[in-house]
């Protein structure tokens, strides 16, 4: 059950964050780099 609720919660987190902001600064990468960190350490 957690686990099919998952997807929703990552879209649910990226979703307000800018798909082509500053290059650079790319928080919607940043975002998915931690959370894929944060669940291969756990």
């Amino acid at each position: 059950m957690i686990i099919n609720s998952f997807p929703k919660i990552v879209k649910d987190i990226l979703r307000p964050l800018p798909k082509n902001d500053y290059p650079v600064l790319n928080s919607r990468l940043y975002v998915e780099c931690w959370l894929a960190y944060a669940l291969d350490n756990s």
